[in-house]
């Protein structure tokens, strides 16, 4: 480690050049580029240092601390010597000059490298398009709580919806949490602030006589096993689309749902579903489910005949008609087609995995067994999703029993 001391000014040449800093034990090529008065009046100017201290562990940049000012030779001397032990002893934390935007972008780095490509994009779109424009010049160690809040508050007054606000503050505090790690800052200030209240969309569920006319109209489209399979399994888009024949097993009348084709801009990407403690989730099969992959699996080997040489063996249960993998978002259009075509009341592919998780509660499946068979995470995800139908369903129960206790 080395320092220096030097005297500088703000004077500047005939070309309006400033002058170079004058240092104390200057060569003839410094002083030849220093301002002849630092050389003629020694009281001209003021007193500096400089310390180089190798390579900040935490930001990959050089240690080069500097300060000027000083209006003795006795003062620079003491104010570096306290300098040099700051950072031989590791106190010095150089990267408290990096800004917001600056480490966004460095993390961002490390959250393509490591997260999921889905979750890295997304994250890279909030940095980008909100939190560089936002808080980008504040520096990183000087960000509170104020100034993350009243970005909130910008974003709300812009227009942005609560779960749009909710997800962009998510990858701030998840950014703010590895500078912390990294002692980069001393808090999380995106922690503890107030964000807008997320409304919950209520879920639209077709009646049982609706799913009918809509399973009636998709069976005259070539993918209209693929619908009925939904109805009856309540697997995912991607689930749905990724799901391959080695993972559906007709004589025991079941499938294991272990990957899903994810859908960003005009890729499509396969990715492994989590489960809990790695056990794979099987789906049972019930005999219209069975019937309808039977029938498809002749139809596709009746197209494999057709294209011949230049059918795709991508080996997915549901295929365009050259044996290709689906889009996910090619499965949405033709739903959407046929529910506007048959005048059936506007929903969502997604809701036709609701649809299928109403049935089972009015059937009176037990809430653990419907909690697996759709994937969910917790118990807790179910009852939180359907517990308006879980109520449906014990008034049912109530009168029910109340009818048998009169017929006795």
């Amino acid at each position: 480690m080395s320092g220096d001391i030097y005297r500088r000014c703000g004077c500047r040449d005939e070309n309006g050049k400033q002058y170079r800093p004058l240092p104390d034990r200057a060569s003839a090529d410094a002083k030849a580029h220093a301002c002849p008065k630092l050389l003629s009046d020694p009281k001209h100017g003021s007193w500096g240092y400089a310390v180089s201290g190798g390579v900040d562990p935490v930001t990959g940049k050089r240690i080069q601390p500097r300060a000027t000012g000083f209006p003795t030779k006795a003062a620079a001397q003491k104010a570096r010597a306290e300098k040099v032990t700051e950072v031989a002893g590791g106190r010095y934390k150089g990267h408290q000059t990096i800004t917001v935007g600056a480490y966004l972008l460095s993390w961002m780095e490390r959250v393509d490298a490591t997260r999921a490509r889905k979750t890295s994009r997304e994250y890279r779109r909030h940095v980008e398009r909100e939190l560089v424009p936002g808080l980008g010049r504040i520096r990183l160690a000087e960000l509170r709580r104020a100034q993350v809040d009243k970005f909130i508050r910008d974003l709300e007054h812009d227009g942005r919806g609560a779960t749009t606000i909710h997800r962009i503050h998510a990858t701030l505090s998840s950014a703010l949490s590895a500078a912390e790690t990294l002692d980069l800052v001393d808090f999380n200030a995106a922690k503890k602030v107030q964000l807008p209240k997320v409304t919950k969309k209520k879920i639209t569920i077709w009646e049982p006589a609706t799913a009918k006319v809509f399973l009636a109209e998709v069976a005259k489209h070539r993918l209209g096993a693929l619908f009925e399979l939904e109805v009856r399994t309540g697997l995912r888009r991607g689930e749905i689309c990724g799901l391959r024949w080695s993972d559906v097993d007709l004589e025991a009348r079941e499938l294991i749902a272990r990957v899903q084709l994810i859908q960003l801009g005009g890729d499509v990407e396969e990715t492994a579903i989590k489960t809990d403690a790695g056990q794979d989730r099987v789906v049972s099969l019930d005999d219209e489910a069975i019937g309808a992959l039977m029938a498809w699996k002749m139809r596709q080997e009746i197209d494999r005949d057709k294209w011949g040489a230049a059918f795709v063996d991508s080996g997915r249960v549901f295929t365009y008609e050259d044996g290709s993998q689906l889009r996910p978002a090619h499965v949405s259009r033709v739903f959407d087609t046929v529910v506007e075509r048959a005048e059936l009341p506007d929903i969502r592919f997604h809701d036709l995995r609701h649809l299928h998780a109403s049935l089972l509660i009015a059937a009176g499946v037990p809430l653990a067994v419907i909690s697996k068979r759709l994937g969910h995470s917790t118990i807790t995800v179910t009852v939180d999703l359907y517990g308006h139908l879980l109520r449906d369903a014990n008034r049912q129960a109530a009168e029910a029993a109340s009818e048998l206790l009169r017929a006795g």
